[in-house]
């Protein structure tokens, strides 16, 4: 495993620590410190770790864009599906505006042959 240096924010002594290690204590003030790794730490992996984590970019570059053609088509669904009932909602009340109107229609045609047959 690879030891990497780094100074102490607080007193500038060397900090020594493995890579993988989560936290450090400085030998010589013994302040703690929460490792993280970053950028610059990634430049001083060895070859064959920069080829893995290259690798795993490139192994994960297609996973990427199918999760990417999933959720369109995901939101492209849900979209579809909205217009649908939003079409079959105004469908719907239509259907019941028509169904009134001819309740209407019937209720006058029936009342005026009532009225009609009273008359007689």
């Amino acid at each position: 495993m690879k030891i990497l240096e780094k100074k102490c924010p607080n007193c500038g002594a060397n900090l020594d620590f493995k890579v993988g290690e989560r936290d450090i204590v400085c030998k010589s003030c013994r302040r703690k410190y929460a490792v993280e790794y970053g950028v610059e730490d990634l430049s001083q992996l060895s070859d064959k770790a920069k080829e893995a984590l290259k690798a795993a970019d490139i192994s994960l570059r297609p996973v990427r864009k199918v999760m990417a053609i999933f959720i369109i088509a995901f939101f492209a669904i849900v979209a579809i599906m909205v217009t649908i009932f939003t079409i079959q909602a105004i469908n719907a009340r239509n259907n019941f505006q028509k169904s009134v109107e001819q309740s209407q229609e019937e209720f006058k045609r029936k009342s005026q042959e009532m009225i009609e047959s009273v008359k007689r």
